[in-house]
């Protein structure tokens, strides 16, 4: 299934990108994922090299960054330079994976913020790129204990690491490409091995007839054992990543995008509350408003029905006194009639007497 998924990608070049501290194992995990030789040169201390070979099926551009010192306070500039140059030679696009190189040993507080400052070199997107190998992992052997021991007990420091790696990790012999007749006995005797159709058997008189071309054989298919584990684990880490390479300026305009997008949804969802908010208040107010209402309502119209009988009764007042007025008017006119009578009766009297005498 594997070999299968890694043959349906053999057209694209996997990028690798190797960096660690120095004295590490860094290039001759480089030499071993290429398995051609001494590659990179071991002895450390050269600049950051590019190389490319065809390996486990799988068409590899490697690329050996310098290592860094032990400085855990500050990166110097020539590092930071070397780190970024490193990058460069991946390409535009940059690499698919980065491997950081750690020895299976103790993992001290001090390595823990060594490894810190130079993977910020990078930037903090770096860690969804990044896989641990454990190198020197023939100490396992030594200590007849598991990988996954060594890292429980390894301490904070080493948590901290698996961690920002997600715990993705791979353990490497890069001795098995070198070793002679004993690592070869010793891996014969740990699970045999089928040889041009022979299975040999675990004395040492068959050991001694392997030929050194069996030996080779046998050397290479270790070699290639562990790179095909490493290439499956990192199609995995290409899975879970979209397939995407690492690249610093595309992951800084992706942060920026992503820190411009979630300004404006958080924004959206603080005005959403405020309006829910707004109408829940606008909601209890009215609830509470509505008695209060009802209320003034009622008090209103009971002022208005009394303004109504008030009104009624002063017109009704002003219809009385009208009539009132009106009879009053009738008595005095009444009055004024009687009077004129009266000194007409007496006008009349005194005229006829004058006129009788």
């Amino acid at each position: 299934m594997e070999s299968s998924r890694l043959r349906g990608n053999a057209a694209t070049a996997l990028k690798i990108l190797l960096v660690g501290p120095k004295r590490t194992g860094k290039s001759s995990t480089g030499n071993t994922l290429l398995g051609r030789g001494q590659v990179f040169d071991t002895r450390g201390g050269g600049a950051s090299t590019a190389r490319r070979a065809f390996t486990a099926g799988r068409q590899l551009t490697v690329v050996d960054a310098q290592g860094w010192g032990s400085s855990e306070e500050f990166v110097p500039k020539e590092e930071k330079i070397e780190q970024l140059r490193a990058l460069s030679l991946c390409g535009t696009e940059g690499p698919h994976v980065v491997l950081l190189i750690v020895p299976l040993l103790d993992f001290t507080e001090q390595e823990r913020k060594a490894v810190e400052r130079r993977m910020e070199v990078y930037g903090s997107s770096v860690w969804r790129h990044t896989m641990v190998v454990f190198t020197f992992g023939d100490c396992l052997n030594r200590r007849a204990c598991s990988v996954q021991e060594h890292i429980s007990s390894g301490g904070p420091a080493l948590q901290w690491l698996m961690e920002k790696c997600r715990y993705r990790y791979q353990v490497l012999d890069n001795k098995a490409a070198v070793t002679g007749k004993r690592g070869l006995k010793q891996e014969v005797n740990r699970i045999g091995r089928k040889l041009e159709n022979t299975w040999w058997k675990k004395d040492e008189l068959q050991l001694g007839r392997v030929s050194r071309k069996g030996e080779a054989d046998v050397m290479r298919e270790l070699g290639q054992k562990q790179v095909r584990e490493m290439l499956s684990k990192i199609e995995d880490i290409l899975h879970e990543n979209g397939g995407w390479h690492f690249s610093l300026h595309m992951y800084q305009r992706l942060e920026e995008e992503w820190s411009r997008r979630e300004s404006e949804l958080r924004a959206w969802l603080k005005a959403d509350v405020g309006n829910e908010r707004g109408k829940q208040k606008r909601e209890e107010t009215k609830v509470k408003a509505e008695p209060e209402q009802e209320h003034k309502l009622e008090e209103a119209m009971q002022e208005q029905s009394l303004r109504k009988e008030r009104k009624d009764d002063c017109e009704e007042t002003r219809i009385n006194q009208g009539k009132d007025e009106e009879v009053g008017v009738r008595v005095e006119l009444r009055r004024l009639s009687s009077e004129g009578d009266e000194w007409y009766s007496s006008s009349v009297n005194v005229e006829e007497k004058e006129e009788v005498v």
